[in-house]
């Protein structure tokens, strides 16, 4: 018997004998649902939903399969769990931003960097991200989660352009979403293609310095393109 599974049977020992405690078994389990979750995001971000193996999962969860069946049904529910989760985290995050709408420019360049910094400092969600898009983003379209969590993030970006327009600092022509692809894109372009670009281009997209001018790039090209037009 593997130890992993040796660590696993003696968790659900402990677990068995918390049982009438309530909230120590909830703890527990938490615990456990979260070692699973945070595994398996490491395992689809590297090999995507087809390569993924669930044995390693559980083990580097230090659970057995029968507990990870337990509370996510199947690799398809697992991934759906980890995919939402991922999501969710980008969403809560996004949400704790203090946003001035009475300073609309100074609004959009917050969440400029911020999303930058996200995707730079997640890279098993970036990876998460390239392998779903491998696949056409099949599960994400599945997701009510996924779309729902992004209406308040929309709205943001709709009363910044609306504060802007009728403080006269942008133009009359911009687009929520064509906006936020943007910044997602000036965030994470780079990471997703920075192997073939530093190779191709003779540069190193990962030097920190290099990051930081790119930052400023991608600053100055968001503010350019909301004030063009303004009155």
């Amino acid at each position: 018997m593997t130890d992993a599974v040796l660590d696993a049977n003696k968790a659900e020992a402990e677990t068995a004998l918390l049982d009438s405690g309530g909230a120590p078994r909830k703890r527990n389990a938490e615990r456990t649902r979260k070692a699973i979750l945070a595994a398996a995001l490491k395992e689809f971000s590297q090999a995507g939903f087809a390569g993924a193996r669930i044995e390693r999962i559980v083990k580097a969860a230090k659970c057995n399969i029968r507990m990870l069946y337990h509370y996510f049904g199947d690799k398809k529910g697992l991934y759906m769990a980890v995919l939402e989760s991922a999501y969710m985290d980008l969403r809560a995050r996004e949400a704790e931003l203090k946003i001035d709408f009475d300073q609309p420019l100074d609004g959009f360049m917050e969440l400029q960097r911020f999303t930058f910094d996200y995707f730079e400092k997640n890279p098993r969600f970036e990876g998460l991200l390239r392998n779903e898009n491998l696949q056409h983003g099949k599960f994400a379209a599945q997701s009510r989660v996924v779309t729902e969590t992004a209406f308040p993030l929309r709205r943001t970006i709709e009363k910044l352009i609306e504060s802007g327009q009728a403080k006269g600092l942008f133009g009359s022509d911009l687009d929520p979403v064509q906006i936020y692809v943007t910044i997602a894109a000036m965030s994470r372009f780079h990471l997703a293609n920075g192997y073939s670009l530093s190779a191709t281009l003779d540069t190193d997209m990962s030097a920190p310095e290099w990051r930081r001018a790119r930052l400023n790039h991608a600053l100055a090209l968001l503010e350019g393109y909301l004030t063009r037009g303004a009155r």
